[in-house]
């Protein structure tokens, strides 16, 4: 959706530990600026995301031109018959080539759109849901009561988003991105003049290909969040423990 989404998901995430930590060692008290900032900081960040996830959303479905990045096979450029470079320098490429690139499409299909709109949504939904976690352990702690039945489940939803949410974004906009590279790249036939001295035309540009990646930090992030979640479902049962022998 926007640079920097997967490690601003990370930050909250550790955020979300760091908070447990700091409950852990009985700080609260003498945390409670660093608390408000955290606080803060979640709901500024919460309404930016959401600005900026409605804003891509509509774009990708309504707008003409759109930016995608059109996953191709590994290529590089030749030079025409006749064209000779002169290199600046001793440094030679001997292999490989690029695999992506980032591109301003218009007259993109609805099916591409839709699912890298799809795409965007779930990521930003995704963030929303690890900063929401970490608004309410921040105002829980500030309030006195970090052991509350809220307070885990919102862990939980942003475990359970952050591995489910965390691949299907991924899939949804590789798909998108390949159904985009398709609709660009595809060829189904070439004219050229033979006075260019190509025989083979297809080296002049890029062929699509399929281009779905999925990274796992999202799914061990997620994990880790659970763990946390069982930590908060333990500091209430030892809580009523504790509230019954009073």
């Amino acid at each position: 959706m926007f640079a920097g989404a997967a490690g601003l998901v990370v930050v909250a995430a550790a955020l979300v530990v760091a908070l447990v930590a700091l409950i852990a060692r009985g700080r609260v008290g003498g945390g409670a600026t660093a608390l408000r900032v955290v606080r803060g900081g979640a709901a500024v960040y919460a309404v930016i995301v959401l600005v900026l996830t409605v804003v891509a959303v509509v774009g990708q479905v309504t707008l003409e031109t759109i930016e995608v990045a059109l996953p191709v096979q590994t290529f590089w450029p030749v030079l025409p018959e006749g064209v000779e470079m002169t290199p600046g320098g001793d440094a030679r490429i001997v292999g490989g080539g690029f695999t992506e690139t980032l591109s301003s499409v218009s007259g993109l299909g609805m099916g591409a759109r839709a699912l890298l709109a799809a795409g965007t949504l779930v990521q930003g939904l995704t963030q929303l849901a690890v900063t929401a976690a970490v608004f309410l352990i921040a105002h829980r702690l500030l309030a006195g009561e970090p052991f509350r039945p809220v307070v885990r489940k919102a862990v939980l939803l942003a475990a359970a988003a952050l591995i489910g949410g965390g691949i299907l974004w991924q899939v949804c906009t590789g798909i998108g991105e390949s159904m985009a590279a398709n609709e660009v790249l595809g060829a189904v036939g070439w004219s050229w003049d033979e006075s260019l001295g190509i025989d083979d035309p297809t080296v002049l540009m890029p062929e699509p290909r399929l281009g779905i990646t999925i990274q796992f930090w999202p799914i061990f992030t997620g994990f880790a969040l659970a763990a946390v979640a069982a930590a908060f479902r333990y500091g209430e049962a030892l809580e009523r423990d504790t509230a019954g022998l009073v």
